[in-house]
Parts: structure tokens; sequence; C-alpha cells
């Protein structure tokens, strides 16, 4: 913020400066209106007014900007999204491999069966 401030007030001096060595009268005629102004005076006018329409059209270039980021990050936002969606559903895949029986199922009961040496089989 202090760099503006500094370019503005040496802008405004060597203006300044350059008004007071052009002080011969000129007739500016635009459209109906005509006056009459030191030739300084004018051109330091005109360069400010430039200045000034270039700071509304770096405005408006600003917000175009500003407008593009917004949707390249929206974009962005949406596929995050869909990839935290994939990393979830990849994880429950992966949770259900590991894990066939869902909580509220029971796995199935084996039977222990034991050959009797005696020739029968125990349950």
């Amino acid at each position: 913020m202090k760099s503006y401030i500094l370019a503005i007030t040496v802008t405004m001096f060597l203006s300044a400066l350059f008004a007071f060595q052009n002080i011969g009268d000129v007739t500016v005629r635009f459209l109906i209106f005509e006056w009459v102004l030191p030739q300084g005076v004018w051109e330091v006018l005109v360069f400010c007014a430039g200045a000034a329409i270039m700071w509304i059209f770096s405005i408006f270039s600003m917000f175009e900007v500003r407008g593009k980021y917004k949707k390249e990050l929206k974009a962005k936002d949406e596929k995050i999204a869909a990839v935290e969606r994939e990393k979830k559903t990849i994880l429950e895949s992966v949770a259900n491999a590991r894990n066939p029986f869902s909580a509220n199922e029971e796995p199935p009961q084996t039977h222990n069966t034991e050959v009797n040496t005696s020739g029968g089989t125990v349950e």
C-alpha cells in the first residue's frame, strides 16, 4: 500500500511541475463545449482522465478473472467430492472383503467332527 501512495505522490508532483512549465493557453473544443486552459493543466487533466478510465477497466477485468477462478474452484471442489465418494466406496468394499458378514448376519455354524478311534464320529 505504501508503494502505491509513493507512486501517486511522485506522479502528482511531476504533473504539477509539468503544468507550471507549460502555461500557454490552449483552446479545447469538444462537441458543443469550448474551454480555454493552460496547456499543462489540460494535459494533466487528460492524463488523469486516462488513468481513471484504465483503472475502471482494470476493475472490470479483475471481476472477470475472479469469476473465472470461482468457476475453476467450483469444478475442482466437485472433482474432490467425487474422488472422496469413490474413496469411501473403495474403503467400504475393502472392509466388506475383510469381513464378508455384515453386523446383522452371523457366520454359519461349523460342526466340528472328530473321528473316534473306536470307529464312530462325535459331534
